[in-house]
């Protein structure tokens, strides 16, 4: 354990110097590989950041998935032209380790129910099966941890 009466060393450089060498850092930082940088913080034992997801709650639960049930375009009778569609979209909601399916009639009511209320959790593990299909396991902040699929976050 050091010394803690003893003062650190430190180095006198102008500010100019200072402003350059705090560009040059953040360049460096922003053009990185950030698979590289991740593989040698793992190897210097640098504490990793938390890898964290968002996840859409809705209707006293979590959106674990959806699907398009229907998706036909309207025309116009006279025109011929697109007006609009129908579309149907059935929605996954986990409410305490039950899932239930709700039923949206169109995609802006998709879309609220997406991004209306968001929360952030941690992934707590990576898995990927046999066909290249990962799956993350997310901590919620209830405590329970939720296998999902990668395409239902964020």
């Amino acid at each position: 354990m050091p010394d803690e009466t003893q003062t650190p060393e430190m180095v006198q450089i102008s500010k100019e110097q200072w402003d350059n060498v705090q560009k040059q850092l953040a360049m460096l930082t922003q053009v990185a590989d950030k698979g590289r940088i991740a593989n040698y913080e793992s190897q210097q034992g640098i504490a990793k950041k938390p890898f964290t997801v968002q996840l859409s709650e809705y209707q006293g639960g979590i959106i674990v998935g959806w699907r398009v049930i229907k998706d036909q375009p309207v025309f116009h009778p006279t025109t011929g032209k697109q007006v609009g569609e129908e579309q149907q979209i059935e929605v996954l909601v986990d409410k305490q380790g039950t899932v239930e399916k709700v039923l949206l009639n169109s995609y802006p009511a998709f879309t609220e129910a997406r991004y209306a209320k968001r929360i952030v959790c941690n992934v707590v593990a990576k898995k990927e099966d046999t066909n290249g299909n990962w799956t993350y396991d997310v901590q919620l902040p209830d405590g329970r941890v939720l296998p999902l699929d990668v395409r239902f976050v964020n």
